[in-house]
């Protein structure tokens, strides 16, 4: 049994018969051909090329001009934005500004008094060295703090740490990293370095003759004003910031207790960023560095 496709079916009739139609046509226009001469024939192909609307109250159809089209030009005004960037902008520090700054916050003149008691201070010649020649040849001397009511406090440097800049991982001056924080490190030999840490600790530095390169004093003993020293560490800031308040807990220290870090030291000698850092130790009436005289 065959199955045919009527759908199919039907679709090659209609196809068969228009194609036999066209053929008809054709053949019709090619026998007219033959009794019109070549005049009619010319006449008859440019009515079909040109477009007539002969209809009444309707204009003519207009011709493109395609020349004019080719010529026409637009100014289009494009302006190139560069893509945002995610990485944050990086402060740009001016050195030699900062420096001019720090020259006006220098420290008056000493008086006499000031002299005599720190006549055995270390000098710019001392700082002036290699970072890892500074971290070993300050071990042994002694750091001095006058406080502001004349109290002076002094300690054995008995530990120290080095850190190489733009080589050291651990250095706040790693791969040449230049920010308003870390400034001083890139001054001249024995600028103070204080800096923050842990939103509630100070670290002293010292830079050395190496750029970005300094010495953290980690560890001292306690040579003069013990008691001062023990009160000093039972004192915390108040809650208004205004000053200092004794702790609830009064704690007795040993004296191996009251600089064994460098946390403890800050606290201990108050060393504070908004008052030393970036100021030399060389010519600070408050802070130094001497010879161990004992």
């Amino acid at each position: 049994m065959i199955r045919i496709n009527r759908s199919l079916l039907n679709y090659q009739l209609k196809k068969n018969t228009i194609y036999s139609l066209a053929l008809k046509n054709r053949a019709e226009y090619y026998s007219s051909l033959k009794e019109k001469d070549l005049h009619t024939i010319m006449e008859e192909s440019k009515s079909r090329v040109i477009i007539h609307n002969d209809e009444e109250g309707e204009k003519p159809l207009k011709k493109l001009n395609f020349k004019a089209l080719m010529n026409y030009k637009r100014k289009i005004n494009i302006e190139i934005v560069p893509p945002p960037t995610s990485k944050k902008p990086r402060a740009v520090v001016d050195l030699k500004l900062m420096k001019e700054e720090l020259k006006q916050l220098e420290d008056p003149p000493m008086t006499p008094w000031e002299k005599k008691i720190s006549s055995n201070r270390l000098p710019y010649s001392f700082y002036d060295v290699p970072c890892k020649t500074l971290a070993k040849s300050i071990l042994g001397k002694v750091l001095v703090r006058k406080l502001e009511n004349g109290t002076i406090l002094k300690g054995r440097i008995v530990e120290t740490e080095s850190y190489l800049g733009i080589e050291d991982g651990a250095s706040h001056t790693f791969k040449g990293k230049v920010t308003p924080r870390n400034t001083p490190m890139y001054m001249k030999p024995g600028t103070i370095y204080v800096y923050f840490t842990y939103g509630m600790y100070h670290c002293f530095n010292i830079s050395s003759q190496e750029s970005g390169k300094f010495v953290l004093i980690k560890n001292i003993e306690p040579l003069v004003g013990l008691d001062y020293m023990e009160l000093l560490r039972n004192t915390q800031k108040s809650v208004n910031r205004e000053g200092n308040e004794m702790t609830r807990n009064i704690k007795k220290f040993k004296s191996h207790e009251l600089c064994n870090g460098p946390s403890e030291i800050c606290k201990t000698f108050v060393i504070e960023k908004d008052e030393f850092d970036g100021k030399n130790i060389c010519n600070n009436n408050y802070l130094w560095i001497e010879e161990n005289s004992s």
